[in-house]
């Protein structure tokens, strides 16, 4: 089966922004080559450059301060960088667009919705050629290119991979005579006893906020049916009510149901749990890479006494499947008059080597592909997140958001669907033909991802 691509949605990545972003498709030792710039870009004629980036207005990053070594670099280029808030579909985009007034360049979503309508509208640059030439192929891994590409053309650079994995108090596991679960069995009984040791919420979840419910989801349903299983209902004739995808929802209905999540997990707040977790109050929690960074600064040497586990497969014998997903893809306006210069931006800020170390650095940002980890200074508990991906990486990977990778329409009944079925009002059987309905819808509606792939002639 061809695997696909992404063209977009208003994605749960919102709630994220530029928090830290720790987790990479395809990490190696070796170091991405630093590409060298393109000819056109001319030292006699002066070029502007507009670009809106994903964060709020008065924001510093990494990525404006390497503008501003790019235009050191090449002073007739003049990069005015425009911060345009934490939602990857940007509302005013379109329009802006439309009428000629949008940005050289723009930070994006790369799921179904408007890349799509921007795709087809023409307003994204083909960019393909460059990354045939430029040696991009070279880096981006196929499982990215698939996400960013359709009809045989890439349309944007996919950036910041990140992952999800359960995160543990050291401390709280050790008093109990606890070791990191390697077994669904263990798993369970680390939380029976957590439980017994007095604390109420073994496992912190939010599932107030709908979102963090939907990480479970994502997770189990990509372990019970494993990548290609995901792929034949997105990208084939297969169906969200197949047994591997009711398994899923109905393990985590009983992981609820058992108390593992406390007893009102409805109530609480994402953030509010999260606090809780470092705090030391709840002994686990099932979240992203981008808590590590503030974790850090708040928590000073206390960071030492938190873990990262993958979550033991439910299935015996089955294997563990990291959880993966990109977090934006970079666009270049198709009507720009000097395209060679936004892809030579593009190349600088995301293929240099130099510019990829600054990036991994700062935390707002990691590029797609192989990374050279040599002398980056990362937390401690970044670098073990690193290591459990790559050591099972190999067995494939799964979405850790189903939320950005499917319909606006379909996740919404999602999320309103997972509350219902951890209240006790949904069985896992009537949430998935819910969600199999509503997918179906999108589908009639030509709303789906559509098939990706890339291939540059030799």
């Amino acid at each position: 089966m061809t695997i696909p691509k992404l063209v977009s949605r208003p994605s749960a990545l919102t709630r994220r922004g530029f928090l830290t972003r720790s987790a990479a498709f395809g990490l190696a030792a070796a170091g991405a080559s630093q590409l060298s710039t393109l000819d056109r870009v001319s030292a006699q004629e002066a070029t502007e450059l507009k670009v809106w980036l994903d964060g709020e207005p008065g924001t510093v990053d990494a990525v404006t301060k390497l503008f501003e070594t790019y235009m050191q670099k090449h002073p007739e280029v003049k990069i005015e960088s425009t911060f345009v808030g934490s939602s990857l579909f940007n509302p005013t985009l379109v329009p802006a667009l439309n009428a000629g007034e949008g940005p050289a360049i723009w930070m994006g979503g790369t799921g179904p919705g408007q890349p799509a309508a921007i795709i087809e509208a023409g307003h994204a640059l083909d960019l393909t050629p460059y990354y045939c030439t430029l040696g991009w192929n070279e880096i981006i891994p196929e499982t990215v290119v698939n996400y960013t590409s359709s009809g045989g053309k890439l349309w944007s650079v996919g950036d910041s991979v990140e992952t999800t994995v359960m995160f543990y108090n050291k401390d709280a596991f050790a008093k109990n005579g606890l070791e990191v679960p390697t077994t669904w069995a263990e798993f369970t009984a680390a939380c029976e006893t957590l439980k017994g040791a007095g604390f109420d919420i073994p496992i912190a979840l939010g599932g107030s906020d709908k979102w963090p419910i939907s990480h479970w989801q994502s997770m189990l349903w990509g372990r019970y049916a494993g990548p290609e299983g995901v792929d034949k209902v997105m990208f084939g004739d297969g169906s969200w009510t197949e047994e591997p995808f009711v398994k899923g929802t109905t393990t985590l209905k009983e992981l609820n149901d058992a108390g593992y999540f406390g007893a009102q997990p409805l109530a609480e707040l994402y953030d509010d749990v999260l606090a809780q977790f470092w705090r030391g109050d709840i002994p686990m929690i099932f979240t992203g890479t981008w808590v590590i960074g503030d974790a850090v600064k708040d928590l000073g040497d206390g960071i030492e006494n938190f873990g990262v586990f993958e979550v033991p497969p439910p299935v015996d014998g089955t294997p563990i499947y990291p959880t993966e997903d990109i977090g934006t893809g970079w666009y270049i306006n198709s009507a720009y008059d000097h395209p060679d210069v936004a892809a030579d931006l593009l190349n600088f800020l995301l293929f240099d080597t130099d510019s990829r170390k600054v990036l991994l650095e700062s935390g707002d940002d990691v590029p797609v592909g192989p990374l050279a980890l040599d002398g980056v200074d990362l937390p401690k508990l970044t670098q073990e997140v690193f290591a459990l991906t790559n050591k099972y990486r190999e067995n494939g990977t799964i979405h850790a958001f189903l939320d950005t990778v499917t319909p606006a329409s379909m996740t919404d009944v999602t999320y309103d669907g997972l509350q219902a079925l951890l209240a006790g009002q949904m069985s896992p059987e009537d949430f998935n033909a819910s969600v199999e309905q509503a997918w179906e819808a999108a589908k009639a509606a030509n709303e789906q991802l559509l098939p990706g792939g890339v291939t540059c002639s030799s």
